[in-house]
């Protein structure tokens, strides 16, 4: 058996079923191993795009979807014991992209993602997130259901 160290873990996360199982996943990995979490929330720029053209004003959207965000955030990091080590970020990019970028600035040991997120036309058009950091970091990345 491999024995691999991780002192950081980046979860992004959506408030999907399978972020949600993904968190919980690496929530039991931190604990067991003391290992920093860094919890990650994208707001879709592409989302964003298609709001600000269609139905909402820029700034009512990304408030709306900070919100959003920020409550998810911190439901997540209520239920992380206060001995684990965490952070959270919320930032406004493309999911792919900004969760490749943000393993690489923050030196993670470990991804663990869900399989899929919310909205399977995002999905679509610009293609999985979780192919998407596959294939644009070293690290291991953990696909949960």
């Amino acid at each position: 058996m491999i024995d691999m160290e991780f002192k950081k873990i980046l979860i992004p996360v959506d408030g999907s079923d399978p972020s949600m199982n993904a968190f919980h996943c690496a929530l039991d990995l931190a604990k067991a191993h003391k290992t920093e979490m860094i919890l990650l929330y994208v707001i879709d720029a592409n989302e964003m795009f298609y709001a600000t053209n269609q139905v909402m004003l820029s700034g009512e959207f990304f408030e709306t979807m900070k919100g959003v965000g920020t409550k998810l955030i911190e439901k997540l990091v209520s239920e992380i014991p206060e001995d684990v080590p965490h952070k959270s970020i919320c930032v406004v990019g493309i999911p792919g992209e900004t969760a490749s970028d943000i393993a690489k600035s923050e030196e993670v040991d470990l991804i663990v993602m869900g399989n899929s997120g919310k909205g399977a036309f995002n999905a679509f058009v610009t293609g999985s997130v979780s192919q998407y950091v596959i294939h644009h970091v070293e690290c291991p990345v953990l696909i949960v259901k």
